[in-house]
């Protein structure tokens, strides 16, 4: 081989070994092609047509010389391995015909299918120069491989893999709130606002268990002719809550419970009575309704009101002859609580 002859196979070997990104950022086919020992100019002209057509239509030419001239069908076989090319070409001069030094043979095997297609070309009779001989059978093996790769890619993509499955989802499962209940008093008396704390597991996404506390609030209060009286009250609990399909960022909620209920009457007394503090202490059932508002895929403003039921309703005097009023028969509640899941 000459010396210009190498420097262009060298160049084009520098050339394919950086390979040729697909325009959809996917790994290009690769196309094999194995070098005869003696490759003249119009092998040469054909390996420059094929790579500027190969890398046009998505494909990478890489170069491979092999052991042996020509090949054969397992020869062929065996240049893929560890490549794993899409297709593999071959450039001969046929044997035995006078006419060799104006014909090219071209062996294209399609790996996806394992078809092999060769054909062979002629320069015919040329009245130029050896060049223009070169350029024709060039130009049609090139058209040859072309037509065999558009076939090749087409069918590359359409046996394109099924776009991966999207992530699952996390699952959610811990609960945990802030917020405010409004307890219900007595007429004469405010509501008391109490801080409320809550934790809960979701077992399913439309399921909540959890506890609940609220206390340590105002104590609003009422004057009598002994002095005043002021009210506070305590609320521990177990909770059943739940959730139904959501609507845009909207879910309703249905809550349910039991716990222990706790009101304390404080006397601030005048003149000659004594002040007394007394608790009174009941079981209660609770049932509220309202409504979740999913700000983000883990936090959300929760809207409720209901009623606590006390087995035993708490009475409230002023002095031994003057009743205040009695509460738990219900007693109304109001609940508004930022949640977070983990």
């Amino acid at each position: 081989m000459s010396l210009s002859l190498s420097l262009v196979f060298l160049g084009l070997v520098q050339a394919e070994v950086a390979g040729v990104s697909a325009p959809d950022g996917a790994r290009p086919a690769l196309v094999v092609v194995a070098l005869p020992d003696e490759a003249d100019a119009a092998i040469v002209e054909a390996l420059n047509r094929l790579r500027g057509e190969a890398t046009s239509v998505g494909f990478e030419v890489r170069l491979v010389t092999p052991a042996v001239d020509p090949l054969s069908l397992p020869q062929l076989e065996n240049l893929w391995s560890g490549l794993r090319p899409a297709a593999l070409v071959t450039f001969t001069r046929p044997e035995g015909d006078a006419k060799a030094q104006h014909a090219l043979e071209v062996t294209f095997l399609d790996r996806g299918s394992g078809k092999t297609t060769v054909a062979r070309f002629d320069a015919g009779e040329v009245a130029d120069a050896q060049e223009r001989a070169d350029v024709i059978l060039a130009v049609r093996a090139v058209d040859f491989i072309r037509a065999r790769m558009f076939d090749t890619l087409a069918g590359r993509r359409a046996e394109a893999a099924p776009a991966p499955a999207p992530p699952p989802a996390r699952i959610r499962h811990v609960h945990l709130a802030a917020g405010l209940a409004i307890l219900g008093a007595p007429p004469g008396f405010l509501p008391s606002l109490a801080p409320q704390l809550a934790a809960g597991y979701h077992p399913t996404s439309w399921l909540r268990i959890g506890v609940m506390a609220a206390g340590l609030g105002t104590e609003p209060s009422r004057a009598t002719e002994g002095g005043r009286v002021r009210l506070a009250q305590r609320y521990v609990g177990v909770t059943a809550t739940l959730l139904g399909p959501r609507w845009h960022r909207l879910r309703p909620a249905i809550e349910v419970g039991a716990g222990e209920h706790w009101v304390v009457a404080r006397g601030d007394p005048r003149d000659q009575y004594t002040g007394e503090t007394v608790t009174l202490a009941s079981p209660a059932a609770l049932a509220a309704v309202g409504f979740a508002f999913e700000m983000l895929p883990y936090l959300a403003l929760e809207l409720r009101g209901g009623t606590l039921w006390l087995h035993s309703e708490a009475q409230v005097f002023g002095t031994e002859d003057r009743y205040l009023g009695s509460l738990g028969r219900p007693l109304w509640l109001g609940q508004a609580m930022l949640c977070a899941r983990f």
